[in-house]
């Protein structure tokens, strides 16, 4: 048996010294297959890596905060650099790997608290205060608290929190105010968009095919216009009954004008050259109109104007 380093012979295809073709299975450790020469070397005696007079380097102590005492130490090269502690243990190979590696207190292990450290085993009491893990966030201020201090950090700072909080709040409602103005910017700009309603206080509704709807129609039945606003009020929509409701006269229609209830509003309603005036404001919540219109004989089209000319809120005097 030839011996190697496994890393060496990792990527090898045949053996470096014989060129015997290397199979699966044919790369055994030491102990597997050289028994003896292991025994041989578990019996060597030994300095800890951390004796004075070892030349071993940890590769964690060139990168750990918890050794460097300044900014020259670290751009020093690490094989120049003073050790920080040394250990005096010296025995065989074999009693360091399975005793003393894991009770030196030179050692460099990985902080407990999972904060990614590699810290000497003598200082991870040292290091315990200062390690990230061992703190709590506060969700008001950010600061950072050791653990089970919360509740007094929080009586502690209430004053500050108070502040804080205000302050956010402040900011919050300012967010708020903006973001209501946008929206009614938006409602806005899409009533100003929206075919049906009238930048002016006149609205006109064109229905088409009357020769049909006077012929199907019957007294009662009634068209009714698509919803608009006028004047920034609304939405509004007219009703027209082509033969009149059941209180309307012979041969008469009828129209009325319906909108929000919190309105009164004063208008004119024509038809061709028939016109209806409104005596006074008239609330909008039952709709108002007349039931006597006259109904030209149109076998095409129609079309009804609205006219408004006074608008107040029913809380409002005239």
């Amino acid at each position: 048996d030839h011996i190697f380093c496994a890393e060496c012979l990792s990527s090898s295809l045949a053996c470096p010294t014989c060129r015997t073709a290397l199979g699966v299975g044919d790369r055994k450790p030491l102990r597997d297959c050289n028994r003896p020469l292991m025994r041989m070397i578990h019996n060597l005696q030994v300095w800890c890596p951390y004796h004075a007079e070892s030349k071993f380097v940890p590769p964690d102590e060139t990168e750990s905060v918890e050794i460097v005492d300044s900014v020259e130490d670290v751009e020093e090269p690490a094989a120049k650099r003073a050790r920080v502690g040394t250990c005096t243990w010296s025995g065989s190979y074999g009693d360091l790997l399975a005793l003393h590696v894991v009770v030196c207190e030179h050692h460099f292990v990985p902080c407990p608290h999972g904060c990614g450290l590699q810290v000497r085993r003598s200082e991870l009491a040292a290091h315990a205060p200062s390690c990230k893990m061992n703190f709590e966030t506060c969700t008001i201020c950010r600061e950072a608290v050791k653990a089970g201090e919360m509740p007094q950090y929080r009586r502690d700072k209430a004053e500050l929190h108070v502040q804080l909080l205000e302050a956010r709040l402040a900011e919050r409602d300012d967010s708020t105010d903006l973001k209501l103005t946008l929206d009614g910017i938006h409602d806005r700009l899409k009533t100003l968009e929206s075919p049906a309603i009238a930048s002016s206080s006149t609205w006109e509704w064109t229905i088409h095919d009357m020769a049909a709807k006077l012929l199907h129609f019957s007294k009662g039945q009634h068209i009714t216009s698509p919803e608009f606003r006028l004047c920034g009020h609304g939405p509004f929509k007219v009703h027209f009954y082509p033969r009149g409701d059941r209180e309307s006269n012979v041969q008469r229609g009828a129209v009325s004008l319906e909108g929000p209830s919190d309105l009164k509003v004063q208008a004119r309603i024509s038809i061709g050259d028939w016109s209806y005036q409104f005596r006074g404001p008239r609330n909008m919540g039952a709709g108002h109109g007349s039931r006597n219109a006259v109904v030209p004989d149109a076998t095409g089209s129609l079309t009804i104007v609205v006219d408004f000319q006074k608008v107040v809120l029913c809380s409002d005097t005239d």
